[in-house]
C-alpha cells in the first residue's frame, strides 16, 4: 500500500501539521442488499445477524459515498435525489469518505511504503505519521463507542417499513469509526512501513507558494508524475476550504 505524505500548507503553531497523508486505493466490492431481511427476522435473529448487517451497510453507505465525492470532484451539483435529508446524508458521507478512507484500507495492509518530500528525512515523516495515527486510533474509539451506543437505541426502527436512513447512517458512522481505529492501530506500527523520499512531494510544496494558475498546473504536474489521478481534486478542496482532509 502506497501511501504519501502531503505538504498542504505551513503548520501553525499549536494548530494543524503542515503534511497529511493521502491514498488511493481501489473501491470495496458493495453487497447487494436482501429485501426485507430484517422484518422476516425475529429480534434476536436480528440482533444475531447485526455485524454482517452493519458491514454490508457500510459497504453501501461507502459507495454512496464515493459516488458523491467523485461528482464534486468533477466540480458537478450535489445529487438533487431523494429528499432533503437523504441528500443530507449523501454529502455527510462524501465528507466521511474523504476523511477516512486511508484508514479504513490501511486495517488490511501488511506493508505499506510512506512516501515524503525530500525536505525531510525519512525518520522525521515517520514519527509524524505515527504521531498522527496515534490521535487518531483516541478519537476514532470514542466516537465509535458513541455512535454503537445510537444504533443500540435505535435498533426498533430496523422493523418500521421502508428505508431508514437515520439507522443506515449511524451505522455508517458506527462501523466507519472501528474500521477507522483498526487503521490507525495498524499505522502506529513502525514495523509496517518503509519510507521513500519523494522529489514530486518537494515540488509539490513550492506549488503552494505560487499564484493560482501556476499552481494548478505545477499540482496537476507532480499527480501525473505519482500516478495520482485524484490528487488535483483533493489539493483543490485543501486551498478552497482553507481545512486540511484525510484522504
Amino acid at each position: 500500500m502506497d501511501v504519501f505524505l502531503l505538504p498542504v500548507g505551513p503548520a501553525k503553531p499549536g494548530g494543524e501539521p503542515g503534511f497529511q497523508m493521502y491514498c488511493e486505493p481501489p473501491p470495496e466490492p458493495v453487497p447487494e442488499p436482501v429485501e426485507g431481511q430484517a422484518q422476516r427476522r425475529s429480534f434476536f435473529g436480528w440482533l444475531a445477524h447485526l455485524p454482517q448487517r452493519a458491514a454490508d451497510s457500510f459497504r453501501r453507505a461507502l459507495a454512496e459515498g464515493e459516488a458523491e465525492e467523485r461528482r464534486q470532484e468533477e466540480g458537478h451539483a450535489s445529487s438533487e435525489s431523494g429528499s432533503r435529508f437523504t441528500r443530507f446524508i449523501k454529502r455527510k458521507l462524501a465528507a466521511a469518505v474523504a476523511e477516512q478512507r486511508l484508514l479504513w484500507h490501511l486495517r488490511h495492509a501488511t506493508a505499506a511504503q510512506l512516501h515524503h518530500p525530500t525536505t525531510m528525512t525519512s525518520a522525521q515523516a515517520l514519527e509524524m505519521a505515527i504521531a498522527e495515527f496515534k490521535k487518531d486510533f483516541a478519537k476514532h474509539r470514542l466516537w465509535c463507542i458513541i455512535d454503537t451506543v445510537i444504533v443500540v437505541a435505535q435498533t426498533p426502527l430496523a422493523f418500521v417499513p421502508g428505508p431508514n436512513f437515520v439507522a443506515y447512517y449511524f451505522i455508517f458512522r458506527a462501523v466507519g469509526h472501528f474500521f477507522s481505529m483498526r487503521g490507525a492501530q495498524k499505522g502506529m506500527d513502525p514495523a509496517l512501513w518503509t519510507t521513500h523520499p519523494s522529489e514530486p512531494l518537494a515540488d509539490l510544496q513550492q506549488a503552494l507558494t505560487l499564484e493560482p494558475a501556476a499552481r494548478t498546473e505545477r499540482i496537476a504536474a507532480v499527480a501525473a508524475a505519482l500516478g495520482l489521478s485524484r490528487l488535483a481534486a483533493f489539493m483543490r478542496r485543501v486551498v478552497e476550504r482553507g481545512v486540511i482532509l484525510r484522504a
